[in-house]
């Protein structure tokens, strides 16, 4: 199965939309907020 992703994921890849800045800074600000979530649940259990 994975020799049948590897070409797949290569196209998509090469193929595939590009995302410009304000793509990045949502991803990067959405990953954070999940980060300091896990942290805050982490703090909440240790107490």
């Amino acid at each position: 199965m994975i020799w049948r992703m590897i070409p797949v994921a290569k196209h998509w890849l090469e193929n595939g939309p590009r995302g410009d800045s304000k793509d990045w800074m949502t991803t990067a600000m959405l990953l954070g907020g999940v980060v300091l979530f896990v942290i805050f649940l982490v703090m909440l259990l240790r107490t």
